[in-house]
């Protein structure tokens, strides 16, 4: 999540913005402090401009 997010040059604070979740909560997420809900990811991946399936596989590489 951290490296599509850097490659479209938004910061943790825009991408928040943009999914409707608190910065707090994302940057959590980012470094795996929390637990993130089906719901979550799927706004997240909408912020982001991938498929949901994107942030579960670590396997690919968008």
């Amino acid at each position: 999540m951290r490296r599509l997010r850097a490659e479209r040059g938004l910061s943790q604070e825009a991408l928040a913005h943009e999914c409707g979740i608190n910065r707090t909560y994302l940057s959590g997420v980012e470094r795996s402090e929390r637990n993130v809900s089906i719901d979550n990811i799927a706004r997240i991946a909408r912020g982001l401009k991938v498929k949901a399936w994107i942030l579960l596989d670590d396997s690919v590489k968008p």
